[in-house]
């Protein structure tokens, strides 16, 4: 019998990729498969080259889609027994008898889905502080982080408001569909006790010690964010939307304990300043190192 599948899924910049890397090194019988389609920097651990995304797109229609850029405009596909089937072939005859893992954050729109591919299906919901994912998905001010579900799919609205809208409909599909196959990976929970954290979530998942388990070397790659958050601060600040991204946010926020505003995180102006000419430092050296070793 085929071990139940692992669905690591949640908002874009919740915390999939981090987990998707501490699932990669917690034991060689995980068959690890992404959306990314830079493995060796965005995931090393994955030893695929297969964009999970692209796996859906080429078994499945999609009611929405974008002829330009030759992806869903809402990442929602139609389901049909013919691409059920090729699907779950397809991840069969990658994992060649390993586990699956799969991380992709699209699949929180579509559970049911899923779940008619591997109704076994074992699923990890990331969440994170609403603000730090908000920042993270519209600082470049492009809608490519976005989760495009159908309501946060609509161009008329300001990409933060869309960002925040995403955010609410991974919740609310966790919210509904949650049930004893669910898990919950918090973000700030994984990085601040990650061996304690990872442990918990193995048990739940009912991965067993016979999986040689590496819990130590998967609990290196959480890190503590040390992010500036002025821009989201200034952001929401002078945003019209304010009403509605905070009604947007107010149920996962209550469940989670999260703050309805980002008046109280760190950061101004000139340390964020600072600290993104910085972190562009950093990627920009390591680019190169990572060139000359190719």
């Amino acid at each position: 019998m085929t071990l139940a599948p692992i669905v690591i899924t949640g908002c874009p910049r919740s915390g999939t990729q981090m987990m998707a890397r501490v699932f990669g090194n917690l034991s060689e019988n995980f068959c690890l498969i992404t959306e990314h389609s830079n493995k060796k920097v965005d995931v090393p651990e994955e030893n695929l080259d297969v964009e999970d995304h692209q796996l859906w797109w080429d078994h499945f229609e999609y009611t929405k889609w974008n002829e330009v850029k030759k992806c869903p405009r809402i990442d929602i596909p139609i389901p049909n027994e013919v691409g059920i089937r090729k699907i779950r072939d397809s991840y069969l005859q990658l994992a060649q008898g390993r586990r699956i893992v799969i991380k992709n954050p699209s699949h929180i729109l579509y559970p049911h889905i899923i779940r008619q591919v591997f109704p076994n299906a074992k699923f990890v919901f990331c969440i994170r502080n609403p603000w730090h994912t908000l920042q993270s998905m519209i600082k470049h001010g492009h809608p490519r982080l976005l989760l495009l579900s159908p309501r946060a799919a609509n161009e008329q609205k300001s990409l933060l408001l869309r960002a925040a809208i995403g955010w609410s409909d991974a919740f609310i599909s966790y919210h509904k569909e949650r049930d004893k196959d669910w898990v919950v990976a918090q973000y700030e929970n994984i990085t601040d006790s990650p061996q304690t954290a990872i442990a918990g979530l193995c048990k739940n998942l009912e991965i067993h010690p016979q999986d040689d388990l590496n819990i130590d070397q998967a609990a290196a790659i959480p890190q503590t964010s040390r992010s500036n958050f002025y821009y989201i601060k200034n952001a929401f600040q002078d945003s019209p939307d304010q009403n509605q991204i905070t009604e947007e946010i107010r149920a996962g926020c209550s469940e989670f304990d999260y703050p309805l505003t980002p008046e109280g995180l760190q950061g101004t102006c000139v340390t964020y300043a600072f600290e993104e000419f910085a972190t562009k430092l950093r990627k920009k050296t390591a680019l190169k190192t990572w060139r000359r070793s190719a």
